[in-house]
């Protein structure tokens, strides 16, 4: 879909009173958007990839104290942690997005492709655990299937003030939600997390820094959103369906470089072509991003696992 389309249907939506606004936009996404058949095979990657980062910093998530910002529509990232081995998920949203019958929907995909999430899963797969979930299938309850999981579903819940003891969690984790919180809330968000996690714990998240309107329009390029100033971008995309805060490495270095948390590990290779790109100025942008170097903007997803307390290296 043309991405402007797009965003005047957004903005139009969100226009709407705010729980009308959410079913509506819902309803669209089921019909037209990306919820028309959502692949569950996605969402376990997640969680895979963040057991590898995980384990690439000497930690494990087997029998980890999980909590989990931004937990969005569906279950996949606390599900797929839960197979590796956690011992509890506790998963928190500003928006109770959470949505049963996409729940469900993944469970029976899961069922009908067994052998494939168990491949995905690999050596990490719990025995037994797989069973219990997808035993969960039939006479379907999001209750039971919490429980079952050792899932705690907050929402809402502002996951820069929780009601948890310092040192409650091991592993403070999200995937591809960092992009769409502001950068004073994120390090605020960041700051609980270095009060929450036991020493030595980890926080380990993933960034998708690219313009997302781009994901469903092949029109545009990834860094289509860098060429408009903060009113004209606020005016295309201020709603709270695809709020972007265009925060780039070097700003999410600073803010980590404030939280408490030391980075162990800062995944960020910049895109070759878009790269070069940017150094023969084919790609047009806004003041705010035009003093950055080609080597920063062309980072299109990064990594960044930071420690907690006792385990400052």
């Amino acid at each position: 879909m043309n991405w402007r389309l797009k965003a005047a249907i957004q903005n139009a939506i969100a226009l709407l009173p705010g729980p009308l606004s959410q079913r509506v936009y819902y309803a669209m996404q089921r019909r037209f958007g990306g919820l028309r058949s959502p692949a569950v095979e996605d969402k376990l990657r997640q969680g895979v990839e963040v057991a590898e980062r995980v384990e690439a910093n000497g930690a494990t998530v087997v029998g980890a104290r999980v909590l989990e910002v931004g937990t969005g529509r569906r279950l996949g990232l606390p599900l797929a942690l839960w197979l590796q081995g956690a011992e509890r998920v506790t998963t928190v949203d500003l928006n109770p997005y959470l949505r049963a019958e996409l729940v469900h929907e993944d469970l029976l995909q899961m069922r009908d492709q067994r052998a494939r999430v168990e491949s995905l899963l690999g050596r990490r797969l719990v025995p037994g655990r797989l069973d219990a979930l997808l035993a969960l299938a039939d006479g379907f309850s999001l209750e039971r299937l919490c429980g079952t999981c050792a899932i705690d579903y907050r929402s809402p819940a502002d996951a820069a003030a929780l009601d948890l003891a310092d040192g409650a969690i091991d592993l403070h984790v999200s995937y591809e939600v960092m992009e769409h919180i502001p950068g004073p809330v994120l390090e605020a968000i960041l700051g609980e997390a270095a009060r929450l996690l036991r020493p030595g714990g980890l926080a380990v998240h993933c960034i998708d820094l690219t313009d997302h309107f781009s994901h469903s329009d092949p029109g545009i390029g990834p860094l289509n959103f860098l060429r408009f100033g903060e009113r004209g971008f606020r005016l295309l995309a201020g709603n709270g369906f695809m709020y972007m805060n265009r925060l780039q490495v070097d700003d999410y270095d600073a803010i980590w470089a404030r939280t408490g948390l030391v980075v162990r590990e800062r995944l960020a290779e910049p895109d070759p072509n878009v790269a070069a790109a940017l150094a023969a100025g084919a790609i047009p942008l806004a003041p705010r991003f035009a003093g950055k170097p080609p080597g920063v903007l062309a980072v299109l997803r990064a990594w960044y696992v930071g420690a907690a307390g006792g385990d400052r290296r």
